[in-house]
C-alpha cells in the first residue's frame, strides 16, 4: 500500500468506513491507463479519455461554473477520474459536495495517485459508491429551496450511458420524494395540527383500527384505487362480491356506487376538504377509516362506524399517541391513502390482499377511472411540444369535482393549479410489460414503498390486477378473475368491542401539553424585544457595530433554544413552527458574513418567525382550550 493510498483511506475511514474497507481489499479487474498530454495527466479507460485532452482542470472549472454556488447548494459529482472536478468543487463549493463513484477500478486508481485527504476530511464532503448512501446524504441536506445539481464529465456520460440515464431518473425520483416530504412538512404540519386538535371530540368516539387485528384471517381483501383499469374489473368485482371485503380510496368511490358496488371500508386521509368525493352518497353501511389529522369536513357524513388509522410515519400522530396512550407501531403508511388502505387490510388479518386500479401510471391516455372524481383528466403526447401532457376533457366538470368552493373562478383557478402541478410532475416508470410508461412523480414514488411493504410483511399473498400499469415487485401480477376464484365466502364478521378511552387521563395530558406550549410566550416576547432593539440600531447606523452583534447573538441564542431544546419538550410548538423554522434556517445558512444587508435580512426573517409564532400560539392555545372546555366538560 503506497503512502498516498494509505493517507486517503485513513481520511475516508472517518467518513465512510464501509467504502474504505472495500477499497483497502479491492483488486482491480481492469487497470485504467495513465497518459500524459499537454503537461497534464489523464486516464484512458475502455478506449475513452476520461478528462479533456487539452485542459482537464479548465474543463473542471467550466463544469463547476455552470452550477449555482450558494451556502445551501448540493453539488453531486458523478465519477472521480483523476479528481480534477472533485477537488475543484471541494475547494470552491459554498455548500455540500457528494462524490458518487460506482466504478471501483477508477476510485482505486485515483486513490493510489492523488492525495485527496484534505478534501475528504472537510465537513461538507461526502464520498460513496452506493446510491442509497448518496440519497441519504442528499436527504440530510435538502430543503424546499434547494435541489441537488449533478456535475459530470462528458466522458462519464459516454462511458456509462445507461447508468447515467438511470442515475438522472433515480435522482429526479429521489428528489421528488424528498421534496414532497419537505413540502408536506412546510405546508401541512401546522394546518394538520389544527385539524387534529379540532378532531379530538370525534377521535374520542372513534376506535383505533388495531383493536380488530387479525379479525379477518384466511379472508380476501380487495383494495380499489381510481386507476383506469378499475373500469375493466367492475364486472368481475360484481360477480365475486361475496368472496372478498371491499376497501376503497375516496377517488374511486363514485365509480363503485355508479356500478352498485358498496364498499365495506372507505379510506380518506387528506388534509384538504375532499368531501366532494362522497357527497350525495349513502354511506350509512360503510365503515370509514381515516387519520387523526384528516380534514374535519370529511367526518360530518354519516358512516356505519369510524376507525382511526394513526400512521407511525406521520410525526404529528406521535403527539396524539402520547396523549391518548396509543401504540402506533402497527400503523405502517407512507402518507398515501392507497398505502393506508393496504395496511388496514393487512392489520385486519386478510391472508390475500388484491389491488384493483392501482395502475400508478396513465394507461392508454386515461388518468383515472371513467366515473371517478378525476374522470375528465387525459394524458396524451403533444407533438408540438414533444412532451406528454395532462389536460381536462371538460374543465368545468373537473373544477367542480375537485374544488368545494361556491365561486366559479376559484374552482377554475384550483383546477388550473392542479393541472399545472400534475404536468410539472410527469415521470416514467417501468411497466409490468417491461416498457417505460408515463405517470407523475407522486405515483412513481409509491412504487418502491409498496414493494418494500410486501417484502417486509411477507406472510400473506399480495396480488396486483393492473396488467398494464407500473411493475410493483412483491406483488403477483394476475387477472382479477384468477385472483378471486379460489377465495372463500366472507360471511358475517362484526367489529365489536367494549373499548373505552381514559378521558380523564387524556384531559390531563392535553392540559400538560398546553401548559408547556404556553411557556414559549415568554421567549417569543423576549426575542421580539431584541429584534426591536436591533432594528433601532440598524436604523441609526449604516454599519454593523458591537451593539448590533450583541443583539443578533441574543436573538440567535433564543432561536436555538426554542427550535432545539424547547421543541424537544413541546411537540406542539415543534409542529406549529415547522414551516417557519425551515424558512429561517434557510436564511441563516445563506449568510457567509455579517455585513449590514445580511444582518438586516436575518433581523427581518427573525421577526417573521417570532411574529408568526405569536399568532400561531394564540390560535393553537385557543383551539385546545375550546376542546378541553367542550369535550371534557363533564369531567371538569
Amino acid at each position: 500500500m503506497n503512502n498516498v493510498f494509505e493517507k486517503n483511506l485513513i481520511a475516508l475511514e472517518q467518513k465512510n468506513k464501509k467504502l474504505a474497507e472495500r477499497l483497502k481489499n479491492y483488486l482491480p479487474n481492469e487497470v485504467p491507463q495513465i497518459v500524459q498530454e499537454n503537461g497534464s495527466y489523464n486516464i484512458l479507460y475502455k478506449r475513452l479519455y476520461i478528462h479533456n485532452k487539452i485542459n482537464p482542470l479548465g474543463e473542471a472549472r467550466e463544469i463547476f461554473s455552470m452550477a449555482v454556488n450558494e451556502p445551501n447548494s448540493i453539488h453531486v459529482i458523478y465519477g472521480i477520474g483523476l479528481g480534477y472536478l472533485f477537488q475543484f468543487s471541494s475547494q470552491n463549493s459554498k455548500g455540500v459536495v457528494i462524490l458518487y463513484e460506482t466504478d471501483l477500478n477508477l476510485m482505486w486508481l485515483a486513490f493510489t495517485l492523488v492525495d485527496f485527504s484534505n478534501e475528504i476530511l472537510k465537513k461538507n464532503i461526502y464520498l460513496t459508491d452506493s446510491y442509497d448512501d448518496m440519497a441519504d446524504a442528499i436527504y440530510q441536506k435538502s430543503g424546499v429551496k434547494n435541489t441537488p445539481q449533478l456535475l459530470v464529465l462528458p466522458a462519464y456520460r459516454e462511458l456509462n450511458q445507461q447508468d447515467f440515464s438511470a442515475l438522472v431518473q433515480n435522482l429526479q425520483k429521489t428528489v421528488g420524494e424528498f421534496a414532497m416530504d419537505l413540502q408536506f412538512t412546510k405546508e401541512k404540519f401546522y394546518p394538520a395540527l389544527q385539524m387534529m386538535i379540532q378532531n379530538i371530540p370525534n377521535l374520542l368516539k372513534e376506535l383505533p383500527l388495531a383493536l380488530f387485528k387479525d379479525l379477518y384471517k384466511s379472508k380476501t381483501a380487495v383494495v380499489v384505487s381510481a386507476g383506469p383499469t378499475l373500469d375493466r374489473n367492475i364486472e368481475t368485482l360484481k360477480k365475486h362480491r361475496d368472496k372478498y371485503v371491499l376497501f376503497t380510496v375516496g377517488t374511486a368511490l363514485k365509480t363503485l356506487y355508479a356500478n352498485n358496488l358498496t364498499p365495506d371500508f372507505l379510506c380518506i386521509i387528506e388534509t384538504f376538504d375532499s368531501s366532494r368525493q362522497v357527497e350525495e352518497l349513502d354511506l350509512s353501511c360503510v365503515n370509514f377509516i381515516t387519520e387523526p389529522y384528516s380534514n374535519p369536513a370529511i367526518r360530518r357524513f354519516k358512516y356505519k362506524n369510524t376507525y382511526s388509522h394513526i400512521s407511525a410515519n406521520m410525526p404529528i400522530n406521535h403527539f396524539l399517541a402520547d396523549v391518548f396512550g396509543f401504540d402506533i407501531s402497527e400503523y405502517w403508511s407512507k402518507g398515501t391513502v392507497s398505502h393506508t388502505a393496504l395496511n388496514s387490510a393487512r392489520l385486519l388479518g386478510f391472508s390475500k390482499i388484491v389491488l384493483v386500479g392501482q395502475d400508478l401510471s396513465y394507461v392508454e391516455g386515461q388518468c383515472y377511472s371513467k366515473d371517478s372524481a378525476y374522470k375528465d383528466l387525459i394524458c396524451n403526447y403533444n407533438k408540438e411540444s414533444e412532451k406528454w401532457e395532462i389536460t381536462a376533457k371538460d374543465m368545468d366538470s373537473f373544477a367542480n369535482a375537485i374544488s368545494p368552493s361556491s365561486d366559479y373562478n376559484t374552482r377554475l383557478a384550483d383546477a388550473k393549479f392542479r393541472l399545472d402541478r400534475l404536468n410539472k410532475s410527469l415521470y416514467y416508470v417501468k411497466g409490468i410489460n417491461g416498457d417505460m410508461i408515463p405517470t407523475e412523480v407522486v405515483y412513481a414514488s409509491f412504487v418502491k414503498p409498496l414493494s418494500e411493504y410486501a417484502k417486509h410483511f411477507n406472510d400473506r399473498i399480495y396480488i396486483n390486477t393492473s396488467l398494464v400499469g407500473a411493475q410493483i415487485d412483491g406483488f403477483k401480477n394476475m387477472p382479477l378473475e384468477d385472483a378471486l376464484k379460489d377465495s372463500e365466502e366472507v360471511g358475517n364478521i362484526s367489529l365489536n368491542t367494549d373499548f373505552k378511552y381514559d378521558k380523564e387521563n387524556i384531559k390531563k395530558e392535553l392540559k400538560l401539553n398546553l401548559t408547556e406550549l404556553n411557556k414559549s410566550a415568554e421567549y417569543i416576547d423576549t426575542a421580539l424585544g431584541y429584534i426591536k432593539n436591533l432594528r433601532n440600531i440598524l436604523r441609526h447606523s449604516s454599519e454593523i457595530n458591537a451593539d448590533a452583534l450583541k443583539c443578533l447573538k441574543k436573538i440567535s441564542q433564543n432561536y436555538l433554544y426554542l427550535s432545539g431544546e424547547f421543541s424537544t419538550k413541546s411537540k406542539l410548538f415543534d409542529f406549529m413552527m415547522a414551516e417557519d423554522k425551515i424558512n429561517l434556517d434557510y436564511e441563516m445558512k445563506m449568510v457567509t458574513e455579517f455585513n449590514y444587508n445580511n444582518v438586516q435580512r436575518i433581523c427581518n426573517s427573525s421577526f417573521d418567525y417570532y411574529n408568526n409564532a405569536k399568532i400561531k400560539l394564540a390560535n393553537i392555545s385557543n383551539l385546545l382550550g375550546d376542546v378541553l372546555n367542550e369535550s371534557f366538560n363533564s369531567e371538569s
